[in-house]
């Protein structure tokens, strides 16, 4: 993949995706604005007792292991996740035990929020679990990327926030398709072009918000690490000032590039010298990581394949 000569690259969006609105007869429903009347989702029930487990530094794999078990749609994930070739152990993960032991403990918490979530937010959805599938796979990348970029720079047990920051970076994205499924998605799948206006542009004209300001006002309200909260709110900000913020910026804009699932789209931001700058990322690495998240397209495509 070309590197710097890639920046301003735009991919069309999915052509499933982009038939599948076409083909249905959406009626546009009556139109809301998110101010101060908007109810926030109540978090997960999970989510809760899995946030409990990351605040108690003495909760044990065991404790981890059975609150995922008691959910088996969660525990098959894990396990499909475990067995994947993004991680290609030599030898088939049967039991979420094993998987934690393979996968390390903080790694499976960051990986079960961000399931949890997604799973919690589009319970009851059909119509729009292409758009959906099509988020959850671009957020999984940018997740797996960030913790790669922030890995680099910081230790094994950061990277692994890093990932469920990315995880979660388009949260607001997520409670939209739930509030008003078939309006955000027909805006989502929308085709656009370089002259068009970015999704947080239209989300903005459409809600009065956009999903970053909106993702970290969730995140405070459910007690997520307020460092969450943050990268969901700056994450498209071009005056990022903070590291791990600019990690997952970095990752979103280099997964865009790649093509790997759909955002709403697929516009890279002219700003990937400012993010590298901060970064300390030279030539090198970063031509690294455009061949990384290229090479792993296929593998995280196949995962997704019939996920959700």
């Amino acid at each position: 993949m070309p590197a710097e000569d890639s920046q301003n690259t735009m991919r069309s969006i999915p052509t499933h995706l982009d038939e599948t609105m076409k083909m249905r007869s959406l009626k546009d429903p009556r139109p809301f604005r998110i101010d101060r009347n908007f109810e926030i989702p109540s978090v997960p029930i999970v989510l809760t007792k899995i946030l409990q487990l990351v605040d108690d530094n003495r909760a044990s794999a065991r404790q981890l292991e059975e609150l995922i078990l008691h959910d088996p749609s969660l525990s098959a994930r894990i396990l499909k996740l475990a067995n994947s070739a993004l991680y290609s152990f030599r030898s088939e993960v049967k039991t979420i035990s094993h998987a934690i032991i393979l996968l390390g403990i903080n790694l499976v918490k960051s990986l079960t929020i961000g399931v949890s979530i997604f799973e919690a937010f589009t319970k009851g959805l059909r119509d729009e679990i292409g758009c959906i599938n099509q988020l959850w796979m671009h957020s999984f990348a940018v997740g797996v990327l960030a913790q790669d970029i922030w890995t680099r720079r910081t230790n094994r047990s950061e990277g692994e926030f890093a990932l469920l920051c990315g995880l979660l970076h388009d949260l607001g994205k997520v409670a939209l398709f739930k509030k008003d499924a078939i309006g955000y998605a027909k805006l989502f799948a929308a085709a656009k072009g370089e002259e068009d206006p970015d999704i947080s542009t239209l989300e903005n004209r459409q809600y009065g918000v956009d999903h970053a300001a909106l993702g970290s006002m969730i995140a405070k309200h459910w007690g997520l690490p307020p460092e969450i909260g943050t990268v969901l709110r700056q994450h498209h900000s071009v005056l990022v000032g903070n590291p791990l913020v600019a990690s997952v910026s970095m990752a979103d804009h280099l997964v865009k590039q790649a093509g790997i699932g759909y955002d709403g789209d697929r516009m890279i931001a002219p700003e990937l010298q400012n993010l590298r700058t901060l970064l300390r990322m030279d030539q090198a690495e970063f031509d690294t990581l455009c061949h990384l998240v290229t090479s792993r397209r296929a593998d995280v495509e196949e995962f997704f394949q019939y996920t959700l």
